[in-house]
């Protein structure tokens, strides 16, 4: 179950909205935190109704988890297309995951893709992951290993550990780029224990020469990540 995280979440909505919507948000994060989703939910839903898309975007998590109201998919699409509706990536990516995983509605991966696209253009790696994943899939979208390697190489940049997993299998199979070993290896160090990393780096060090496991080694030790979208 995803918990809201207030370090995400404590934006500066009073330069925004007033310091009315920004103490409602910041009381609502307060009383999460301390297990009081009755005044949590009270909080979000007045800075919610002030315009705050923060807000908006906590009230469709405590729906769709089910956290101080009954679990509520509609009630939570609602909130996130609020929240959405002012470029909220996270919001966006929510929406995509219900539509794919068909939660108060028809699985329905075409309407995910869009969804997840209006994020990871806003360079959000979450949304780049889960896009990625539909290219390699075919799902909702035509199979394309080219631009399925383009967005889990952006998203990998900012250290997602799935994109970067993925990205070292691509480069394993020859799939949208170029067959290299090298790569492959210094991508799945950097996923670190990420699904079956630790499986797959033993499997292609055993294809490699041991100067070419310690050039990888050395690429992922000289890594250095790009600052994530926020």
């Amino acid at each position: 179950m995803r918990k809201l995280n207030p370090a995400i979440f404590l934006m500066s909505c009073a330069l925004a909205m007033g310091t009315a919507c920004a103490d409602d948000f910041s009381d609502g994060v307060s009383y999460y935190e301390q297990g009081d989703f009755d005044s949590a939910l009270e909080s979000f839903k007045a800075a919610a109704a002030k315009g705050n898309a923060d807000a908006q975007f906590n009230l469709g998590l405590m729906f769709l988890n089910g956290e101080g109201v009954p679990q509520d998919y509609k009630q939570a699409l609602r909130w996130f297309e609020q929240s959405a509706s002012k470029d909220n990536v996270r919001a966006q990516v929510n929406i995509g995951r219900m539509y794919a995983k068909g939660k108060g509605m028809l699985s329905n991966h075409g309407v995910a893709a869009t969804w997840f696209k209006k994020a990871a253009d806003q360079g959000y790696a979450d949304a780049q992951y889960s896009l990625g994943i539909l290219y390699v899939t075919g799902t909702g979208v035509g199979r394309d290993y080219n631009k399925a390697r383009t967005l889990f190489q952006q998203a990998a940049n900012q250290s997602n550990a799935s994109a970067q997993y993925q990205l070292g299998l691509l480069y394993l199979k020859g799939r949208g780029v170029t067959e290299n070993l090298v790569e492959a290896y210094k991508w799945l160090s950097l996923a670190g224990d990420y699904e079956d990393s630790a499986v797959f780096r033993k499997y292609v060090a055993a294809k490699m020469s041991k100067e070419e496991v310690a050039e990888a080694q050395s690429l992922a030790q000289d890594w250095k990540p790009e600052k994530a979208a926020e």
